[in-house]
C-alpha cells in the first residue's frame, strides 16, 4: 500500500513539474508610461523654433531595442534592478502615418530607473536639437521675423510677411500667400541656394495652415543644368500643423547640386479666395 502511495505521489509531482517546465511562470514587466513630451531649446539662434510633431518614441533598454511606440505610450520593460531607457523621437516622414521614422536631428533622451514589476513609472521625455558641431549639422532657418527669404518666381502673387494675430503661428511674423480671382496663382522661391551633401540625412521642416493644397518643389543647378522637380504636395489644413519632409533622396540623385526651394499653389476652381500661411521653414542636414 505504501509503495502504491509513493508511486501516486511521484506521478503527481512529476505531472506538476512537467507542467511548470512546459508552462513556466510568465515574467511581469515594469511599465514606463509616457503621456506627453517636450522639445527644449539648445541654441535657439541656430536651430530656430522648437515646435514639433513627435508622434512616437523608439525605446531601447540598456541599448537593446524594445520597439516603436505610438504616443501616449505604455512601454513594457522586462528587467530587474537599475537600468537605463534610451528614447529616440519618432515622426511621420513626409506627413504620412504609414512612414514612421526616427528623427535624426534630436538628441537621444535617457532615463535611469529601478525596475519594479507590476508598477507604472510615469516619465516625460525632453528632446533637444543636436548642436551644430556634434556631429556637424547645418541649419537654415526662415522664421520671417527679420526678413523674407522667399521671392516671386512665377504666377500672379508671392509669399509676403504678415503680422495679423490670426495669421501668425509664433513670434510676430509669418508668411502669407493670398490667392483670389484677381491673383489665382502664386509661386515663390528661396533667394538663397543650398548644397546638402549626398547620402546624408536632410529634411525640410515647416509649420503651415492653409485653405488650399500646395506643392513643395526644388530648383537644382546640377552639372551645368537647372532642373525643376516636385518634392511633395501638402493638403489644406484648417489648423496649424507641422510637417517633416525627407529630402535625402534628392541630394543623392543630384549629388553636390545647388538647391533652391519653391512653394507653389493655385486657387481651386469654383473658389473666390484662399490663404496659405507658412512659418518656421527650415532646411537641416548633416555635413
Amino acid at each position: 500500500m505504501k509503495i502504491v502511495l509513493k508511486i501516486k505521489i511521484f506521478i503527481v509531482f512529476t505531472f506538476f513539474t512537467a507542467c511548470n517546465i512546459i508552462n513556466p511562470a510568465e515574467k511581469i514587466p515594469t511599465y514606463i508610461m509616457i503621456d506627453s513630451l517636450s522639445v527644449l531649446p539648445t541654441v535657439s539662434a541656430t536651430h530656430g523654433s522648437v515646435s514639433h510633431k513627435i508622434t512616437d518614441v523608439w525605446a531601447y533598454y540598456n541599448f537593446q531595442l524594445l520597439g516603436a511606440f505610438e504616443l501616449p505610450a505604455k512601454i513594457p520593460v522586462f528587467a530587474e534592478g537599475k537600468g537605463q531607457l534610451q528614447l529616440v523621437a519618432g515622426i511621420w516622414d513626409n506627413g504620412l502615418s504609414g512612414t514612421r521614422a526616427k528623427y535624426p536631428f534630436f538628441q537621444v533622451d535617457t532615463f535611469t530607473f529601478n525596475a519594479n514589476p507590476t508598477s507604472n513609472i510615469h516619465y516625460v521625455p525632453k528632446f533637444k536639437y543636436r548642436t551644430a558641431d556634434t556631429p556637424k549639422i547645418s541649419y537654415y532657418i526662415e522664421d520671417f521675423e527679420q526678413g523674407n527669404g522667399f521671392v516671386a518666381l512665377n504666377g500672379d502673387t508671392t509669399l509676403v510677411k504678415t503680422s495679423a494675430a490670426n495669421e501668425v503661428f509664433e513670434g510676430n511674423w509669418s508668411a502669407k500667400l493670398e490667392l483670389n480671382t484677381a491673383n489665382p496663382t502664386g509661386e515663390s522661391i528661396t533667394s538663397e541656394e543650398y548644397m546638402p551633401p549626398p547620402n546624408k540625412d536632410c529634411y525640410i521642416e515647416l509649420n503651415y495652415k492653409s485653405d488650399v493644397n500646395f506643392d513643395i518643389r526644388t530648383q537644382v543647378y546640377h552639372i551645368g543644368t537647372t532642373v525643376l522637380t516636385d518634392v511633395m504636395s501638402l493638403k489644406a489644413k484648417e489648423n496649424w500643423t507641422k510637417v517633416y519632409i525627407r529630402f535625402t533622396g534628392f541630394t543623392s540623385s543630384f549629388q553636390y547640386g545647388k538647391f533652391k526651394f519653391i512653394i507653389k499653389s493655385a486657387l481651386p476652381e469654383g473658389t473666390t479666395s484662399a490663404n496659405l500661411l507658412i512659418d518656421n521653414f527650415k532646411i537641416i542636414y548633416y555635413n
